[in-house]
């Protein structure tokens, strides 16, 4: 590596020392100079060029650590002072027992058994013969006397086939406005206007019971069959009239649902 030094020289005019040590000091400050530069110019061209040395790179592990908060300053709760022992009293002298007397054994002599007196035992009775027992003698067997003959009421003279047919008549007189007050018309018959009749065939017992029912006379309209049928199906029929069969009896009526019907 060379170095170059470029030295200014200047020309300005140098005043001339009056003393001899001026020119002495300035001829040797010249001579050093001059040395200067020549041993940096050797030492550049001796000196090899100096390789860069590349940092070595540190690697370092950060590990994140949660410190602990500092504990707060808590009040020092009052020490209540510890309780002083009461002084030991000593144990009053216990007197010693008094120590009771032993008794004295007295030895007696038991007095000589008293004689038991003779007591007489009186002579023992003679048995008595057992009683004879008299067994009643068995009373005959009663009779029971006989029931009397109730003789039922003579049944009534048969009716006519044309007063039953009376009675069956105000009977169905009075299962009609019965059906008709349970009819309900579907309200596809109240939109469209439409009518019907269904004949409904029907069993009733004495009592007033409906035991089944059917349609045997059905009406084109489906809605018409099912309103009447549901209509007998409520029930709640009067008994049979006093002089009517008392069995069960099948009935036909004729039952009319009409959009004007409630």
């Amino acid at each position: 590596m060379t170095t170059t030094m470029f030295m200014t020289v200047n020309n300005s005019p140098v005043p001339e020392p009056n003393d001899r040590h001026f020119k002495y000091a300035l001829a040797g400050a010249v001579a050093v100079e001059a040395l200067l530069v020549l041993g940096l110019i050797w030492f550049g061209q001796s000196t090899p060029p100096v390789k860069p040395v590349k940092p070595k790179q540190h690697v370092m592990a950060v590990q994140m650590v949660t410190l602990p908060q500092p504990p707060s300053k808590a009040i020092p709760k009052p020490v209540p002072p510890k309780p002083v022992p009461p002084k030991p009293v000593p144990p009053k002298p216990v007197p010693p027992k008094p120590v009771p007397p032993k008794p004295v054994m007295h030895r007696m002599t038991p007095p000589p058994p008293r004689p038991h007196p003779q007591v007489e035992r009186p002579p023992k009775p003679a048995p008595t013969p057992p009683a004879r027992t008299v067994t009643p003698p068995t009373p005959a067997p009663t009779v029971p006397a006989p029931k009397p003959v109730v003789t039922p009421p003579p049944a009534p003279p048969p009716m006519s086939a044309q007063q039953t047919a009376s009675l069956m008549g105000r009977y169905v007189g009075l299962l009609r406005p019965m059906i008709q007050q349970n009819l309900r018309v579907p309200a596809e018959l109240k939109a469209m206007g439409l009518s019907g009749k269904a004949t409904v065939e029907f069993e009733i017992s004495p009592s007033g019971r409906l035991l089944w029912e059917k349609i045997i006379k059905a009406s084109p309209l489906g809605a018409v069959n099912r309103a009447a049928l549901a209509a007998v199906k409520a029930g709640g029929f009067p008994p049979f009239l006093k002089k009517m069969p008392k069995q069960n009896t099948v009935f036909q009526i004729d039952v009319e649902v009409s959009a004007g019907s409630n």
